[in-house]
């Protein structure tokens, strides 16, 4: 009996340990967040510069999403701030099925800004994807690409 209860104790402690917790994370690059079906799109926000959203339906990987995170680093790519974002309409009148997430940021801190999505329904545990906003907006044209609605 004791050995049994040796076994139990460390089958316990390998399903709580922190590597049960960890999550795979990648760099999503905009033709593949393309094929998943993940668009980022931009506008002018007044005062505050230029708002960042990216759009989705739940499905395929973003069906299991459980959270989007924002982060903006300095200059030589340290961590400064990020936060928690929560899907929330952009535009009125918006799809129901189309969730988006936004910030919004001066122009030139844009370079520096990544969104991280996060769903833990893979069959290979947590799977995470970061999008540099860099990789999708265009900096070199005099204005930022705008949506058209």
């Amino acid at each position: 009996m004791t050995t049994f209860r040796t076994l139990a104790y460390f089958l316990f402690l390998a399903l709580i340990s922190p590597a049960s917790a960890m999550i795979s994370v990648g760099t999503l690059s905009p033709e593949k967040a393309k094929e998943m079906g993940i668009t980022m799109k931009s506008r002018p926000n007044g005062d505050h510069g230029i708002k960042v959203w990216l759009e989705f339906k739940k499905e395929g990987f973003m069906k299991d999403l459980n959270y989007t995170r924002f982060q903006v680093n300095d200059t030589k790519g340290k961590h400064r701030f990020s936060t928690m974002l929560h899907p929330h309409p952009v535009v009125q009148g918006q799809p129901k099925d189309l969730h988006t997430v936004s910030f919004s940021a001066q122009k030139e801190a844009l370079k520096n800004c990544t969104f991280m999505i996060v769903a833990y329904g893979s069959l290979r545990g947590g799977v995470g994807y970061i999008l540099k906003v860099s990789d999708f907006l265009n900096f070199n044209i005099a204005t930022i690409q705008t949506d058209k609605r």
